[in-house]
């Protein structure tokens, strides 16, 4: 990984790891939501946070502190989705939590799968997103 967490200030070379086959799917999905859907990005992982500064092929991070994504298997887009539900609840809604796998090839990895377990076994939406 090149990225120094330990210097102060941090020191990172800037790199995405995810594919612009799957940036693109996942923007595509987030800009044809249904009016009762809301989804959102949630990145997996640790990155640095603070104030960056760009120093040629590198960027240093002043007052650099560790920001904590989601952990490992879980899916890329997450939020809710609008529903009318029961026959005594008539007219109202609810929001059921709606996770979305973006898999540009490829299937479930094992973590992604106990997510997506986890997730209908509680009630929410689990999809996986593919070309």
């Amino acid at each position: 990984m090149p990225c120094f967490p330990l210097a102060i200030p941090a020191v990172c070379d800037i790199t995405l790891s995810m594919g612009a086959q799957e940036r693109n799917l996942i923007n595509t999905r987030l800009a044809g939501l249904a009016p009762n859907e809301r989804l959102f990005r949630a990145n997996v992982g640790v990155a640095w946070a603070g104030k960056a500064v760009r120093k040629g092929r590198f960027t240093v991070i002043a007052d650099a502190r560790p920001f904590h994504g989601m952990p490992e298997g879980f899916p890329d887009l997450v939020g809710w989705t609008a529903v009318t539900i029961t026959p005594d609840m008539v007219g109202q809604r609810v929001a059921v939590f709606t996770a979305e796998e973006v898999k540009a090839t490829g299937r479930l990895g094992k973590l992604q799968r106990a997510w997506r377990d986890l997730i209908v076994r509680m009630g929410g939406v689990h999809r996986i997103i593919n070309p």
